[in-house]
């Protein structure tokens, strides 16, 4: 008993110094919106079709040249130039595709309209490095993939893409909309309906309308309408915000985001503000 009784005099002595301490929050810094591997996979939405004169056009290891032979690293493709590209050894290129599972499932009505009006999708495949030059082509070692990777892929000139940083805070569950500019999710990628922290999102509006990489935009919840989604699903209800999201890229009409906090499953047809 005497032992108890004098650790507990002994921790009531240390509870005010401890009180002091946790009244003050660490410093917060700035970290990454995303990993390098989540920002090469977002995939994206252009109003531009992407030049396909160089392609996948096999690999090494197919031995019944099956078209859907699938590819990952550190396996070895071969490229071919419809226009006699030059290639040169260590040059890299990023691997994309018309996404079509976005129109595979219908998510909400207008879903397909809404994302034509848009331009057209894209989903990032990977990344692949030229190891031999040859007079049909090149020879190329798959580096990345954020999926199988299949003949007839675009390859494009690969260009780095620059991850934003944003600096993590209490999210405001009941915040006062700013009326900044705003707009709607309008699709996910690998087309998902419900999405959370870490999630890809695309949204209805780009550099048109002064969409940024690095730009931040708090998630409200909202009710899409019956057949397109409108300001007035904005008022509805009273404002509920349910998450934020950085920008990390963007095109003329269109933006990719990623979902970096959330209180619960963030929906298609949220409403996104400007902080």
């Amino acid at each position: 008993m005497r032992a108890m009784r004098g650790t507990v005099v002994f921790l009531w002595f240390l509870f005010p110094a401890g009180l002091a301490l946790s009244q003050h929050a660490p410093a917060a810094f700035p970290i990454p919106a995303a990993t390098e591997a989540q920002a090469a996979c977002t995939g994206f939405i252009t109003t531009q079709a992407m030049p396909a004169d160089t392609r996948i056009s096999d690999g090494a290891d197919n031995d019944f040249e099956s078209y859907l032979h699938q590819y990952a690293p550190p396996d070895f493709v071969y490229l071919y130039s419809r226009r006699n590209r030059a290639f040169s050894v260590g040059e890299q290129f990023s691997l994309v595709r018309p996404a079509k599972e976005l129109f595979r499932t219908t998510r909400y009505s207008g879903e397909h309209w809404s994302l034509r009006g848009l331009g057209k999708p894209y989903e990032d495949v990977g990344r692949v490095r030229v190891k031999q030059v040859t007079p049909e082509g090149a020879i190329a070692e798959v580096v990345f993939a954020c999926g199988p990777v299949y003949a007839g892929d675009i390859a494009l000139p690969y260009r780095p893409r620059a991850i934003p940083e944003y600096v993590p805070a209490q999210l405001d569950h009941f915040a006062t909309p700013s009326r900044k500019m705003w707009g709607f999710i309008v699709a996910a990628r690998n087309n998902f309906a419900s999405m959370k922290g870490g999630d890809i999102v695309y949204l209805n509006f780009g550099e048109k309308r002064g969409a940024r990489v690095g730009q931040r935009y708090r998630v409200y919840y909202a009710l899409p309408c019956p057949s397109r989604f409108s300001v007035a699903a904005y008022h509805v209800l009273p404002p509920e915000s349910v998450g934020e999201l950085v920008v990390l890229s963007t095109q003329e009409k269109s933006a990719v985001g990623i979902i970096v906090d959330s209180t619960r499953d963030v929906s298609l047809g949220y409403v996104v503000e400007l902080e």
